[in-house]
């Protein structure tokens, strides 16, 4: 299995991981109005578990590269992964719009998870795609664990 996979910077990865770590720099820096996603995390151990996994899973899609997969190119799974990001960003402006939900939450939380799932499926990267579906579990004990109680009082 090891022998299909080169070491490799894949520019689309790349685009794709800032996009989504965007609208997480502009929150860090400019804070909106209403924030109730700046809370002290009661999951520390789970994040530490989570940025961990983030870190490889951001490595092996980046820099991994399966020679089976094909040049990227307009497919179903990469245009879901598009819209994801798509819904994603708009979670993110409703939340600055002072917002928040179930639904907002799960915009957050969901939609980069698939994307980035959907995306290390169709480049066939099965080292990102576990290590992307381990870090959707993480993102969600933590966003659940610490934001379920503020949409569903």
């Amino acid at each position: 299995m090891l022998k299909k996979y080169k070491f490799n910077l894949e520019i689309p990865a790349i685009i794709l991981f800032a996009v989504i770590l965007i609208p997480n720099l502009v929150w860090a820096i400019i804070p909106p109005a209403f924030d109730p996603l700046r809370v002290e995390s009661v999951t520390k151990g789970v994040d530490i578990a989570t940025t961990i996994i983030q870190v490889l899973m951001i490595a092996s899609l980046t820099l991994l590269t399966n020679e089976e997969a094909s040049n990227v190119k307009r497919s179903p799974l990469l245009v879901t992964t598009l819209v994801m990001v798509l819904l994603y960003i708009i979670s993110w402006v409703m939340y600055y719009a002072s917002l928040f939900d179930i639904v907002i939450l799960l915009g957050l939380v969901l939609c980069p998870c698939v994307a980035i799932i959907l995306y290390a499926i169709d480049r066939k990267n099965i080292f990102g795609l576990v290590l992307a579906s381990l870090f959707t579990i993480g993102h969600f004990i933590f966003a659940f664990a610490n934001f379920l109680c503020i949409v569903i009082p």
